[in-house]
Order: C-alpha cells, then structure tokens, then sequence
C-alpha cells in the first residue's frame, strides 16, 4: 500500500514544462500594458523604434517585431511619412462591440473583479496608514482632474474627456498601490488592472454620473489615515463597478459560463 501511494505520488507532475518566450513578446507585454494602463493615450505617438530599443536594452527588430504584434491586436498603427510613427489607437469599445467583449470575456473578466477586492482593498488600507504628505498630494492632484472631467453633464459627456479620466484612474489606483509600501501588492494591483480590457467609469459613450463618487471617499479616508473607512470606501467602489458591468450584459455576480 504505502509503495503504491508512493509510486503515485511521484507520477504526477511535480512542475509545469516551460515555455520559452521570445524577447518580441516580452516588449509587447511591455507596450500592451503601457497602453492599456494609458501611460499612453489615444492618438499618442510612441517614442521612435530607435529609443524604444534603447530604453528596453533590445535590438530594433525586436522592437518591430513587438510592434508587429500590438499592431494586430489593434492597440497601435504604424503611419509613414515625415510625420509618421507609432500610434495608439483607440482601444475603447462601445455599445453592441462592448458588450460582445464582455459577454465572450465572462469569466476572466469576473476573475479579475475577484481579484481585485482583496487586493485594492488591502492596500488601500495600508495605503491610509502609510502614505506620505507627498503622495496625499499627488492623490489630491489626480482627484481634482477627475472631479473637472466629471463636473458638469457636458464635461460627461465629451468623448475627448474619456481617455484622460482613464488614464488618471489608473493613476490614481496605481499611485495608492504604491503608497501602501507592499511591492507584492503592489504588484498585483498593476496585473488586474492591466487586464481589465475596458475602461472603468467610462463602460458607455460617456462618463457616468457617479464615476467619481467613491474616489472622493477613498481621498478622504486616505487624507484623515482612517485604513478602516479607505479600505470600506474602495470595497464599495469596485463592488458598485463590478454591478454595473454585470447589469449592462443582464447577468448578476453569480453568474457563470457554467450555468447557461
């Protein structure tokens, strides 16, 4: 018996094979994210393939080959020219496309909601507790440009204000990430956010009404080092973001592939 437990105990796999990964796919993960976290916007141009290769420590065919691959997954264009370059393209989806995105993506997409609870919340609350007078200022900084964007029905309104009020949301989740002073944490806020393939506060043609609502909660928490009420503040945050999008595909938290 005990021979037998054994013998089947060392049968199964002990690790996982590895895969080797090309030095073009490391630099588009690089650049994927870059993007989608909108370190560069809409319409942005990239540096030259030249700085690129530079800043990465790679050839410029390695470069282009990673261009080559964000360019098909649509995130970028390359324009010829004088004025030419790498752009960023319009990521954003709308309407019928967006809802197809989030129906097909389901389950990753409820995953990562998953995720994100425990670890947002967790360093928000440290976030309340250790972050510095120059970090609440930075935080105050990126709150006041989401609270213009977001002012007025018109402001809400304005396509144009959607990548900026992106990009200082992910800035803004990023920058409390970092103040926890938890590179684990940290770590893993910046993966879940980069897979969130749609952009939060923006989920229709505009900017909701309350997209910034609990952001002013969670500055306040954070501002008076209350972890408690900063860590309730971002739970509440995501779970009404997680509802909204389940609400738009008509499906509830609890709903899985599984049981249509």
């Amino acid at each position: 018996m005990a021979r037998s437990a054994t013998a089947k105990k060392f049968s199964e796999p002990l690790i996982s094979p590895i895969r080797a990964i090309a030095t073009y796919e490391l630099v588009a993960d690089q650049l994927r994210t870059s993007i989608i976290l909108s370190r560069f916007l809409p319409g942005q141009k990239l540096p030259p393939e030249r700085h690129l290769a530079a800043q990465l420590g790679v050839s410029r065919t390695t470069v282009r080959e990673a261009v080559r691959a964000v360019e098909a997954e649509g995130l970028v264009e390359t324009r010829r020219g004088a004025t030419g370059g790498i752009f960023v393209r319009s990521w954003f989806k709308h309407g019928d496309e967006l809802h197809r995105l989030i129906t097909a993506h389901y389950e990753q997409l409820a995953a990562i909601f998953e995720f994100r609870l425990p670890t947002e919340c967790a360093a928000t609350r440290l976030a309340a507790e250790r972050r510095s007078p120059q970090e609440l200022d930075e935080l105050l900084a990126i709150f006041d440009r989401m609270q213009s964007l977001t002012a007025t029905q018109e402001s809400r309104s304005h396509v144009p204000n959607i990548a900026p009020f992106v990009a200082d949301d992910n800035a803004f989740h990023l920058l409390i990430a970092r103040a926890s002073r938890n590179s684990y944490l940290q770590s893993a806020v910046e993966t879940a956010r980069a897979h969130m393939f749609l952009p939060i506060g923006a989920v229709f043609e505009r900017l909701e009404d309350n997209a910034n609502d609990f952001h002013e909660e969670i500055v306040k928490a954070i501002r008076s080092k209350d972890g408690e009420a900063a860590e309730d503040a971002m739970r509440r945050h995501i779970i009404s973001t997680r509802d909204r999008v389940h609400a738009f595909i008509g499906r509830s938290p609890g709903d899985s592939a599984a049981n249509d």
